[in-house]
This record gives C-alpha cells, sequence and structure tokens, in this order.
C-alpha cells in the first residue's frame, strides 16, 4: 500500500509540476499574443485616424478657397463645422500616439501649421465677376500647403506600417510559440499518464489480493459484530437499569426536598415556641429582682446577671434559627440591581464606615433575578464579617468583585481582617459554628451559615480561601 502511495504521489507531482509549469507558459504566451493583436488593432487605429484627419484638412481647405472664392457665408459655416471635426479628431490621434514620441511630435507639427494657416480668412471680393490674381496666388499656397500637410501625414503612415509590420511578425511567433507549447503539454501529458500506467499496472494484481484479504477480514468482523450485538444487548440492560436508579433517585430527592421543607417547617415552629418559656424566664428574674431587691446581691447578682446574659444569648439563637427557617419564603424572584443593593448596604453601615475610615471598593455589578431580601442579606452579612472579623487597630479594606461564565455569575469579596486557618475553611459554615469566643468577636456564629443557605437557594456555591494573619476571600455563585 505504501509503494502504491510514493509511486501515485511522486507521478502525480511530476505531472502536475509539468502542467503547471505547461499552463503559465500558456498563460504568459496567451499574454503577450494578445498584446500583439492589441498592438495591432491599435496601430490600424493610428492610421485610420491618420486618414480621417488628412481628409478633415482637405475639406478645410477646399471651403475656406470656396469661402474665399465666392464670399458666401454658408462656405463658412461648414469650413467652421469641418474645423470642430478636425480638432476632435486631433484630439483622438493625440492620445492615440502619446506612447510614440515621434509621431507625437508630427502630430503637433502638423496642429500648429494647421492653425497658423486657418487662423483666419483673407477676405477677398472677386473684381467684376472676376478671379483677382491675390486669389489664384493665395490658392497655390494652399495648394503648397496641403501638399506639405499631407507629406507629414503620410510619413506617419509610413512609420505605422513599419510598426505594424514589426506587430504582425510578433502575433504570428507568438501564435506558434503557443501552439507549440500546446504540443508540449500534449506530449508531457501523455507520457507522464503513461508512465503511470505502467508502474501501477504491476500493482493491480497485488490489489486485487489485497481485495480477497479485505473480504475475509470482513467475515471475521461479520462474527466480531454479532459478538458485540450480544454485548450491546447486555449494556442496553444495564442502561436500562441505570435509568430505574435515575428514577429512583429522583423520587428520593423529591423525598429528600420534602423532608427539608418539613424541618424547616419544624425549626420555624420550634424556634417560635420556643420563645415563649424563654419569656417567661425572663419576666420571672424581673419580677424577682424587683419583688425581692434585699435578696438579690454579693454573687446572687452575678448568677442573675450569668442567667440573664445566658436567656439572652438563647434568645438570639433561637431568633436566628426562626430566620434560617425562613430563608426563601420572601417572595418571588425579581430583578435586583446589584450596584443598588450595595450602596443601601453602606448606608446602614455608614455610621461604623465613618469611624473606622472603612474603604468599600466594588466592580459594576450586575443586575440579577433573585430574592431580594435574602441577597440583600448575603451581602450583608460578608460585608460585616469583613468589618467585624478586622484588628482594631487596622483600617479595613474590602474589594468586591466579580466575573461570569455562561451559567453562573462569580463573585469575590476580599478583605484585609485576621483570616481563617486552613483547617477551618469547610467549618465556618456550620451553624452555630464559632472560631473565636464571644469577648474577643461577637456574634452566634450563624452568618456564614445564612450565607451558605441563600446561596444553595439561588443554585450556587460558596467557598473561602485565606492566607491566616493576612485576610480572606469569600468567593461564592448564582446561577444566572
Amino acid at each position: 500500500m505504501k509503494r502504491i502511495r510514493k509511486i501515485g504521489f511522486t507521478n502525480f507531482i511530476l505531472l502536475v509540476s509539468s502542467l503547471i509549469l505547461v499552463i503559465v507558459l500558456i498563460g504568459f504566451s496567451f499574454i503577450m499574443n494578445a498584446n500583439s493583436a492589441s498592438e495591432i488593432a491599435h496601430t490600424w487605429e493610428v492610421k485610420n485616424n491618420i486618414r480621417r484627419v488628412s481628409a478633415s484638412i482637405s475639406q478645410m481647405e477646399s471651403l475656406k478657397l470656396a469661402n474665399v472664392y465666392t464670399n458666401q457665408i454658408k462656405y463658412k459655416h461648414a469650413f467652421a463645422a469641418a474645423h470642430e471635426d478636425y480638432d476632435s479628431l486631433m484630439d483622438a490621434l493625440k492620445v492615440l500616439v502619446n506612447d510614440n514620441p515621434l509621431q507625437l511630435e508630427r502630430v503637433l507639427e502638423v496642429e500648429n501649421r494647421v492653425d497658423r494657416n486657418f487662423s483666419e480668412f483673407k477676405k477677398v471680393k472677386p473684381i467684376n465677376g472676376m478671379v483677382s490674381i491675390e486669389m489664384v496666388t493665395q490658392g497655390k499656397q494652399e495648394m503648397i500647403f496641403v501638399e506639405t500637410i499631407q507629406s507629414y501625414l503620410e510619413e506617419m503612415i509610413v512609420s505605422e506600417n513599419i510598426l505594424l509590420e514589426k506587430r504582425n511578425q510578433s502575433y504570428v511567433v507568438w501564435k506558434f510559440i503557443i501552439l507549440g507549447i500546446l504540443a508540449l503539454a500534449t506530449i508531457i501529458v501523455f507520457l507522464s499518464l503513461y508512465s503511470l500506467i505502467n508502474k501501477i499496472k504491476p500493482l493491480v494484481e497485488e490489489l486485487f489480493q489485497t481485495k480477497n484479504d479485505f473480504e475475509d477480514s470482513n467475515r471475521n468482523l461479520q462474527t466480531t459484530l454479532a459478538e458485540l450485538k450480544l454485548i450491546n444487548a447486555e449494556k442496553e440492560l444495564e442502561i436500562v437499569a441505570k435509568e430505574s436508579a435515575v428514577k429512583q433517585a429522583d423520587k428520593l430527592n423529591e423525598s429528600l426536598l420534602a423532608k427539608n421543607q418539613q424541618l424547616d417547617h419544624f425549626a420555624y415552629v420550634a424556634s417560635h415556641d420556643l420563645q415563649e418559656p424563654l419569656r417567661t424566664v425572663t419576666n420571672y428574674l424581673e419580677i424577682f429582682q424587683e419583688d425581692f431587691p434585699e435578696r438579690v446581691e454579693g454573687e446572687a447578682t452575678m448568677y442573675f446577671d450569668f442567667i440573664n446574659s445566658a436567656v439572652e444569648r438563647m434568645r438570639n439563637l433561637i431568633s436566628g434559627l426562626l430566620s434560617f427557617s425562613r430563608i426563601g419564603t420572601s417572595g418571588e424572584p425579581e430583578g435586583i440591581d446589584l450596584n443598588l443593593t450595595l450602596s443601601r448596604i453602606k448606608d446602614d453601615f455608614s455610621a461604623v464606615i465613618e469611624e473606622r475610615e472603612i474603604i468599600i471598593e466594588s466592580d459594576h455589578l450586575p443586575t440579577y433575578n433573585g430574592h431580594r431580601i435574602e441577597i440583600k442579606q448575603l451581602f450583608q452579612n460578608l460585608i460585616s464579617n469583613a468589618i467585624k472579623f478586622t484588628k482594631p487597630e487596622v483600617t479595613p479594606h474590602i474589594k468586591i468583585s466579580f466575573d461570569e461564565t455562561e451559567h453562573y455569575y462569580n463573585f469575590h469579596i476580599i478583605d484585609n481582617g485576621i483570616g481563617i486557618p486552613d483547617k477551618d475553611f469547610a467549618k465556618v459554615f456550620d451553624m452555630f459554628s464559632r472560631l473565636h469566643s464571644t469577648k474577643d468577636y461577637e456574634g452566634q456564629g450563624i452568618g456564614l451559615a445564612f450565607c451558605k443557605k441563600i446561596v444553595e437557594l439561588h443554585r450556587g456555591n460558596i467557598w473561602v480561601t485565606s492566607k491566616f494573619g493576612e485576610g480572606t476571600s469569600v468567593h461564592f455563585t448564582l446561577k444566572k
């Protein structure tokens, strides 16, 4: 097979190269032949124009003499018309011989002589119906002028005839060259095809043998195909089983969704109902302190403070749990200008921003279709954390940027805070998870859990990267 390719490729290259060379030569010959034909036509056009100029000059001379002899105005008008034709012919002739300096010089000389001769008519009236001697003299001069002009024009025609002869010879030569090249091309093609046939002929038998081998291989392939069909049938059974598993998974997802909704409802009810006993405890503590102030002193005061503080923390945790369960129930998704949302958050933080000289930079954010309250809470919690977890002596610097892919908006909130250890990257999104004591940083540890649920509500993901002690970057995606 490789030999066939090598032989075919070599002969093909030789044939194509020969044909390209022949085509180039034929094209060049045709161009030269066409140029010769064009030049011949140009020469004939020059000759014809010279003859028309000669006839026009003779006509002008006749009309001029007729006017001089008869003094009739009609000959003068006819002369003017003939002169216009002459001017047009001379302009055309000058354009045609523009490439021949000698001919152009002769044309200009003719034009000058004609202009001088016909610059004005000598008005000589006949006396008593007789031709005057002056008129006869002028007629002879006009005849000499015409002969002179005609001699110039004849010289031009002779030059053009010489040029025409040369161009005719060139035309014939290029015609024979074209015929020769066509004959050469025919010979080259014939020899190339003959050589190709002779070299391929021994390989035809090999190709027939290869054909027989392919038929044997085909029979083997048929057997293999039958085996593959059996395997394919087994695979189809596997696909049916997988589809059944997918359907079961969908049912499980639906069941899980229902259970999640039940859990949310339970969290809402539980957090709502837990508020009542806490209010009762708080009320009785206040009543006890008011009714028995003499008994609340010393260590008892400290114990009551502990109880009040614990109740308050419990109330905050329950309130947070209640808010967590309500995420996604604020209404239908709508178009949200995130730049306007960020502006309102800055207004909410205006006091602390002014106090700590906080810098918040952001890209021009997109308009997003989502839950308005939850999206604001998402950005607000992340900015609040970036401010809260920055050392007091450091000016908070927050950078908000975004990019997008075909299906998602990707947001990045970068701060210069205290950072997060690598081991706690996943832990920070757990409910009630705290990395610091309440003495160092206030809060219930539910802010990032809120953010995770809001992002998942909008079919996205959230994660953090951080250099401990240098700052944190929170990244999250929202599906378009």
